[in-house]
């Protein structure tokens, strides 16, 4: 069966009015449903927003520590750049600035044109039977700081050693033994040339700075030596009879200078001596070289102006 299309249009107001009564009725009927017969669901409570977390505070490094500058030494520094205040008394770099070294130091100490004048004592000790203490004078001029003409003389005093007081000395069965020696060293007298090799500093208890020189020392000159024969004995007192007289004799040595002021040093010198034995006795022939360790007191004069 087709359904026709009904317009209400076409239908009688009557019957328009009573469509139009009943949809209203139910209508109402809908609308007039009690609560109670409605189901509804209790509302959600109310959930506070989340607090919103406080903000970091952005980190900050510690700046490094500014290094000083170096390229530029005169901005109130030294040349490294350092002030007094850059590093703790005691610092390590406090103490590499003590010990820079930034250029070859020049002598203090100058000695050409001027004179010195030595007090010198020392000891012969190359001798079996005789020790032989030696005290003497010595002089220099200085033509540079490296070259010298020197001069130096000085007396010996004979001392017998250990063995010769073993031997002489009296024993259980008799007399001790008679010891003759043919030759003794009386006194010299040397002029030569020193060589300076070497200058240099020493530095000792962080204070103090000490200039010294190392020299070479050549010469010539004479020795007073005394010489006996077998026969020369006083009939008095059984002593030997010493005929002395000069010979030639040269030097070699090396020896140190220690500046102690600009006035006055300290010297340490070591001589080879070389000269003919028993010149002119009996027997004689060879060379006698006796060696001499001398410390000498030494004052410089004035440097011409």
């Amino acid at each position: 069966m087709r359904a026709l299309p009904v317009s209400l249009r076409t239908l009688s107001p009557s019957l328009r009015s009573a469509i139009a009564a009943l949809l209203a009725t139910s209508t109402g009927l809908c609308l007039a449903v009690p609560a109670w017969s409605q189901t509804t669901e209790p509302a959600p409570p109310d959930v506070a927003a989340p607090a919103a977390e406080p903000a970091k505070a952005p980190e900050t490094k510690p700046e490094p520590e500014k290094a000083p500058d170096v390229s530029n030494p005169t901005s109130g520094g030294d040349l490294y750049g350092l002030t007094n205040d850059d590093v703790p008394p005691g610092g390590r770099i406090e103490w590499a600035r003590r010990r820079d070294i930034r250029v070859v130091q020049k002598r203090s100490m100058l000695k050409e044109a001027r004179h010195s004048f030595s007090l010198l004592a020392g000891v012969v000790p190359n001798d079996d039977f005789y020790t032989y203490v030696v005290g003497g004078l010595g002089y220099a001029y200085y033509l540079s700081e490296d070259l010298a003409i020197t001069l130096h003389g000085a007396y010996t005093f004979d001392q017998q050693t250990s063995l010769q007081s073993s031997l002489t000395a009296p024993r259980p069965e008799g007399p001790g033994l008679e010891v003759r020696l043919p030759q003794k060293l009386q006194g010299l007298a040397v002029a030569g040339i020193d060589w300076n090799l070497m200058h240099g500093k020493i530095g000792y208890f962080s204070t103090r700075l000490t200039e010294f020189d190392i020299a070479l020392s050549f010469g010539v000159g004479a020795v007073r030596t005394g010489i006996t024969n077998q026969g020369d004995i006083d009939p008095k007192t059984l002593a030997q009879i010493y005929h002395y007289q000069f010979d030639p004799a040269g030097a070699l040595g090396a020896g140190v200078l220690f500046y102690l002021s600009n006035s006055w040093a300290l010297r340490l010198d070591y001589h080879q001596y070389f000269y003919p034995a028993l010149r002119g006795a009996p027997g004689g022939g060879g060379v006698s070289y006796p060696i001499a360790g001398t410390i000498a007191v030494t004052y410089f004069t004035d440097a011409p102006q």
